[in-house]
């Protein structure tokens, strides 16, 4: 035999085989513990955490916690025929106070109105509901134009309002 055809000796041809072996013994038995890790139970929940202190330091700087006494809320559309379809539909964008000073307007232009909010605006506005709300904000604003715009919550004075 010439020196490029010499065997190559036995014990590191079965050194690779052995090391072959013990390598996919070894991924066997890590893949079985991570499928048997995974069946088990997870573990229970941990306790809730303590309150947030009223105030946190840091860098110079402290921050504090404070309560804060939040606005009321806006009072629905005063009560009439359609009240209750302004309430349900207008104040998703308008509140009633910011509708009911608006200026007083003919029944066309409250219909170009409510019909622009739901067209160019999307408001949720059925087709059927259309001239009781126009009906509606017109009666109102009318009221509310002759007391100079400025709604009352006094009983019988109803404002006007922009759909």
């Amino acid at each position: 035999m010439s020196d490029d055809q010499k065997p190559e000796p036995y014990g590191k041809a079965l050194l690779q085989i052995a090391g072959m072996v013990g390598g996919f013994a070894l991924a066997l038995g890590l893949g079985h513990h991570a499928f048997v890790e995974s069946l088990k139970a997870p573990p229970p929940a941990a306790a809730p955490a303590a309150a947030p202190a009223p105030s946190v330091s840091g860098g110079g700087f402290t921050l504090t916690s404070a309560s804060i006494a939040l606005p009321e809320d806006d009072p629905p559309y005063p009560a009439g025929p359609g009240a209750d379809l302004m309430n349900a539909n207008c104040t998703a964008c308008h509140s009633a106070a910011m509708a009911l000073t608006q200026p007083a307007l003919s029944e066309a232009q409250w219909t170009a109105t409510v019909t622009k909010m739901r067209d160019t605006y999307k408001a949720a506005i059925a087709d059927k509901d259309i001239p009781a709300i126009v009906k509606y904000l017109s009666v109102v604003s009318g009221q509310t134009a002759g007391a100079g715009n400025r709604p009352t919550t006094g009983s019988g004075d109803a404002g006007g309002a922009t759909g």
